[in-house]
């Protein structure tokens, strides 16, 4: 009879020992197939914004030299928004979604950002303000500083503009 207790003990104790194993390494495979977003990289907050030091700039479809350039940017100062790292490279997406990836010696942090609608230049950061200047869409402009509705910014053209426009104008003020 001790043998019959014994075995009825195992027989229920085995299926739920399989269950916790079983939820167990559920959990640890979940863990390990959730896709870094940064290998080596620099430990900075993903994604940012970033811009480009030089006026040609050549994306490539992967990371290192050996892979093919996708795409060639010509704007200095183009701001690009960085969504994952590996090593010195940078995967960038830019205002019209475009990817593909490019060294961090051709990036810099300076902040930059792309006008999406038209928009007026304000003295202070109010509606009632009077306007300074009327910008265009895609207008290249320096963000100086961002507060909670409203960024100060600066255009550099044949004169030097400053002046403060709404946060949501801006590609590349907020995570956008």
């Amino acid at each position: 009879m001790n043998i019959y207790i014994f075995n009825s003990k195992i027989i229920l104790y085995v299926p739920i020992l399989l269950i916790i194993i079983f939820i167990s390494s559920k959990n640890a495979l979940s863990n390990q197939i959730e896709p870094k977003m940064s290998i080596n990289g620099s430990g900075l907050e993903i994604p940012r914004i970033v811009s480009l030091k030089k006026s040609i700039t050549y994306m490539r479809s992967g990371p290192g030299k050996e892979f093919p350039v996708k795409f060639e940017l010509k704007q200095k100062g183009y701001p690009l928004k960085v969504v994952a790292e590996f090593n010195n490279w940078r995967k960038v997406i830019t205002y019209s979604k475009i990817t593909g990836w490019i060294h961090t010696q051709l990036l810099s942090s300076f902040r930059t950002g792309l006008l999406t609608k038209t928009t007026f230049l304000k003295t202070i950061p109010s509606n009632s303000s009077n306007s300074i200047a009327k910008l265009l869409p895609n207008l290249l402009i320096n963000v100086i500083i961002c507060k909670k509705n409203w960024c100060k910014i600066e255009i550099v053209k044949s004169k030097v503009y400053v002046g403060w426009v709404k946060k949501e104008t801006i590609w590349g003020s907020t995570k956008n």
